[in-house]
């Protein structure tokens, strides 16, 4: 009786951190449906940029026709301003593209890995995967949004007079500054300087559970 008894606490205690880690799983496959839809509506914005930008362009043979439909683009005639444009846009398109990659193939390869492993080895191993890759997807999300908001800036100065520009551009760093605050305070408030704990257990539990039957 009392060797069923200890058997029956340590499967259960094996299966409570299982749980635990499965808790985990489950948080690291929300944040990355959180960060692909959020990163799906900014690369529609950059990709919508892009196809305005090639529409909008006069272009040799097509100039009279394109300020007819769309009017004199005063910034068009700036070189420079154009290929900053299209690098921040292009840049957070991509940026973008690379957060939705990483979340769909981590929704999709890691819990078949966790949940199909041979031991409860790689339900851990998966989830260590999981927290490099949200690490890298939120620094390709705060650099694709670091960029629209660039590109965002730029397109005002091609479509708009300096006076508009100046002002539009003064509005949107005020925002930009208020964006960064908020981050830094909601962050401070939810991430600790130490970091998070892991739900792993260091231990073999079938020796554990090998000793225990054996005494």
């Amino acid at each position: 009786m009392l060797q069923a008894n200890k058997g029956n606490v340590i499967s259960k205690f094996h299966k409570t951190s299982l749980e635990i880690r499965n808790m985990e799983l489950t948080y690291y496959l929300t944040v990355f449906n959180r960060l692909s839809s959020i990163s799906s509506i900014l690369a529609g914005f950059a990709s919508s940029a892009l196809t305005m930008s090639v529409t909008t362009r006069p272009l040799h043979g097509f100039r009279n026709v394109c300020s007819t439909f769309f009017g004199k683009v005063p910034g068009w005639e700036d070189s420079l301003l154009v290929m900053a444009f299209l690098i921040f846009t292009s840049s957070a398109f991509g940026m973008n593209l690379l957060v939705i990659l990483i979340a769909t193939l981590c929704n999709l390869w890691g819990p078949g890995k966790a949940l199909r492993g041979a031991d409860q080895a790689h339900l851990h191993q998966a989830i260590d995967v999981l927290e490099q890759a949200q690490k890298e997807a939120m620094r390709f999300f705060v650099i694709g949004l670091f960029c629209y908001f660039i590109s965002t800036i730029l397109v005002v100065w091609l479509f708009f007079d300096k006076m508009g520009a100046l002002m539009t551009t003064i509005i949107l760093i005020l925002f930009c500054f208020m964006l960064i605050r908020q981050s830094l305070v909601i962050r401070r408030a939810f991430i600790p300087n130490e970091g998070f704990t892991s739900g792993l257990i260091r231990g073999n539990p079938v020796r554990s559970s090998a000793s225990a039957s054996s005494t």
